[in-house]
This record gives structure tokens, C-alpha cells and sequence, in this order.
């Protein structure tokens, strides 16, 4: 397994913007993975940047840590919140725009942010665990959630202390564990309509 960080792309994914910036050189990236001999590729960041692209250009699968997350929110229960980072205490709109292109509106109970720049998650991290519990705990008394995906990647060192009497999905070992089985099963998509950017 090898875990590549782009130069070409922003540091940390917090709005549309970032998303655009991002989706080209990850799709360009992953469009030359299948030459090099990998089996699948993930997008470890929740909003998934270039993965439709990098779908059109792959021979392998290529999973994205925020579809990958909700879906298997799906199945554990009937509506989901996504707790959202930040850089200020509103939250991003992008993951509800992915949540309504996966035609999920229904099963969606909210998205509910707690102000924490991707980049400084694991500053403090008792402080975020604490914001993530506290408005995990909202979601589900007053939107209603019975399962919480963490709309982070950059979670992923602290969801296990996030303890809920609910489900925690991790988006970053939910895309792994898909990849994982995807590739197990021999899985392959139809990709490569095009020829990759190089």
C-alpha cells in the first residue's frame, strides 16, 4: 500500500473551491496507477475530489472516502448526519451537494460542523473529539440520525475515542475495507473511456 500526497493540490479540502483545485491532479494521478501495477486507488479526503474523473480514466477501481462512507452508513441504519470540519463554525455545503448526487436526500437527517480546520484537527485533540461528541449527540436527539459518518479523513487517528451509542463510521478504513474487497472479489470497472491525461 502506498499513501501519496499531491503537490499539485491544496493542502486540505475544506470548500468547492479546494474540490475543483484538487480533482484534476488526483484524477491525472490516478489515471497512471493501473501502469504501475496497483490493484485499486482511494481518495483519502471525504469530498472525494476527481473521483468521477479518475472513474472515467481507470482500469481499477477507485473508491472515495466520503461515498464509501455513506453508503456503508446505509446499511446500519435509516437516516445519517455527517459531522463536518472547518474553518468556522459553519459548515461546508459541498457534502450536502454529494449526499443529493447520490440521490440520498431522504436517508440525510443533517450535517452539523464543529469549526475545526482540517489542518488543525489533531492540535487539540480532546477538544475536538469533544466538539465531534457533542454535535454527533445533537444529530441524533434532535435531527434524528442513527448513524454518524465523520465527514474527515484527518479523523481518522480519533474515531475511536468518539464514543456514541451509535455508529461511528471512519471514512478513510470505510473507502479501505471497499477497496479491499472490491479487489478480493476481482471487481473491475468498466474505466478507461479515455485515454489518461498524462
Amino acid at each position: 500500500m502506498t499513501c501519496e500526497n499531491l503537490d499539485e493540490a491544496p493542502d486540505s479540502i475544506e470548500s468547492s473551491y479546494d474540490e475543483a483545485v484538487a480533482a484534476g491532479p488526483v484524477a491525472q494521478r490516478i489515471a497512471r496507477a493501473a501502469g504501475e501495477g496497483f490493484g485499486a486507488v482511494i481518495i483519502n479526503c471525504f469530498l472525494d475530489p476527481g473521483l468521477h474523473a479518475a472513474r472515467e480514466v481507470s482500469t481499477i477501481p477507485v473508491v472515495g472516502a466520503g461515498e464509501s462512507a455513506i453508503r456503508m452508513a446505509l446499511t446500519l441504519g435509516e437516516r445519517f448526519s455527517i459531522i463536518d470540519v472547518g474553518r468556522n463554525k459553519y459548515v461546508s455545503r459541498s457534502p450536502t451537494v454529494q449526499v443529493r448526487s447520490m440521490g440520498l436526500a431522504a436517508r440525510f437527517a443533517s450535517i452539523r460542523g464543529i469549526g475545526v480546520p482540517v489542518l488543525e484537527l489533531n492540535e487539540q485533540p480532546d477538544l475536538t473529539v469533544k466538539k465531534i461528541v457533542r454535535e454527533a449527540r445533537l444529530a441524533v436527539t434532535e435531527d434524528g440520525a442513527d448513524v454518524i459518518v465523520l465527514g474527515c479523513t484527518g479523523l481518522a487517528r480519533l474515531v475511536d475515542r468518539v464514543r456514541l451509542d451509535v455508529p461511528v463510521i471512519n471514512p478513510a478504513l470505510s473507502a479501505l475495507r471497499i477497496a479491499e474487497a472490491l479487489v478480493s472479489l476481482r471487481l473491475m470497472p468498466r474505466g478507461g473511456l479515455r485515454s489518461p491525461v498524462r
